[in-house]
């Protein structure tokens, strides 16, 4: 019954509702990543893999959510290409969240889960345009 849903005009004006929420959502966090990669590119401590995920991975996850919702008619190769990004951010900073909660890492863990939220919600997105391009075989 939902692949029925695809090309209903509800499901549409769902999507144009969830692409002004991921474009809010997507700038905020364009904000707050850019500032915490400033600090994190200058601040003493961590590692290179931790300074990768703050300084590099951070900001291609952002960039590839506002992509997403600047030209929602991607090609479905770049589409998917940000789906692995999305994802890679998100394994990343909840692998973070975790090594910090167990005591391995210094840090606070909810910080690294607040920054997979957008990330999640951007994957969300992502697949909902993947799959209403493919019904309609684009």
């Amino acid at each position: 019954m939902p692949l029925t849903l695809l090309g209903s005009p509800a499901y549409h004006a769902g999507m144009a509702v969830f692409r002004i929420a991921v474009l809010v959502l997507g700038v905020v966090h364009a904000l707050f990543v850019g500032l915490t990669s400033l600090a994190g590119a200058f601040a003493d401590g961590g590692d290179i893999w931790q300074r990768l995920v703050v300084v590099f991975l951070h900001p291609l996850g952002v960039a590839g959510v506002l992509l997403l919702v600047f030209a929602p008619r991607l090609a479905r190769t770049a589409t998917i290409g940000i789906v692995a990004v999305l994802l890679a951010n998100v394994i990343a900073d909840l692998a973070l969240a975790q090594g910090i909660a167990a005591g391995a890492v210094k840090g606070d863990w909810e910080l690294a889960v607040v920054f997979a939220v957008v990330p999640v919600v951007g994957l969300a997105y992502a697949l909902g345009l993947l799959r209403t391009s493919h019904r309609a075989g684009g």
